[in-house]
């Protein structure tokens, strides 16, 4: 029984030294640190810029975003639950997000293709974000790298959930004949509720074009879906 307790001090005694004088010693101010460079890479740096000038005024663009920033498991009585379900997303990011400019309330999720062949880890990368995003009802673009270079792609990318035309700036003549386009709202279909600009000249010029759409000058209009 003496014995027992003879271990048990020495252990405390143990414990006690090794917390005063060892672990109170590693201050941060003992390590040195160096930046890494840049946070992108030349081609995410290419497409940020592009997505930046895509989104203009209308957002705030936000570049390898935690995942854990964003989003967040449902609560559950279930604490273990919880805790693998955030480990899930602890480690990882999201390439892109957009916000709105004012709450920088997260509005859209973008992934980028960078073209490199699809290994085991970006597979299950992919699935995780394709599950998340779909779970936590947030909108997600896969964008290929070769969108750095035509903005207004992107642009029509974002159309469907970000607001990228000015009340102002509403007025607009057809691309196809040159008539004034009126504003219509679709009512049925998948694109129901959204607004859509058709020519003042139909039925004779059939030429529609989506509300957010923004055509670069160099750009051909095709013709939208409604």
């Amino acid at each position: 029984m003496i014995n027992i307790f003879i271990v048990v001090v020495i252990l405390v005694v143990f414990f006690y030294i090794t917390q005063k004088y060892v672990l109170k010693q590693e201050q941060p101010s003992q390590y040195q640190y160096r930046k890494k460079g840049s946070l992108l890479n030349m081609s995410e740096g290419a497409f940020f810029n592009a997505l930046v000038e895509a989104v203009g005024q209308h957002g705030v663009v936000l570049a390898k975003v935690s995942m854990t920033s964003v989003i967040i498991p449902h609560k559950t009585k279930n604490k273990k639950q919880w805790f693998i379900a955030n480990n899930q997303i602890a480690k990882s990011y999201f390439d892109y997000v957009v916000c709105d400019s004012r709450t920088l309330e997260p509005r859209v999720i973008i992934e980028l293709d960078n073209g490199r062949e699809l290994d085991k880890g970006k597979i299950e990368r992919q699935k995780l974000i394709i599950q998340v995003c779909k779970s936590a009802g947030l909108p997600l673009i896969g964008a290929n790298i070769k969108l750095s270079y035509q903005v207004g792609r992107l642009r029509r990318l974002l159309a469907a959930h970000i607001d990228l035309i000015e009340p102002d700036k509403e007025v607009r003549f057809c691309k196809r004949c040159g008539a004034p386009m009126v504003l219509k709202i679709a009512t049925q279909g998948e694109f129901k509720g959204r607004r859509f600009f058709t020519c003042s000249r139909q039925p004779h010029c059939t030429y529609t074009e989506n509300y957010n759409v923004v055509f670069e000058e160099n750009e051909h209009p095709e013709q939208s879906d409604y």
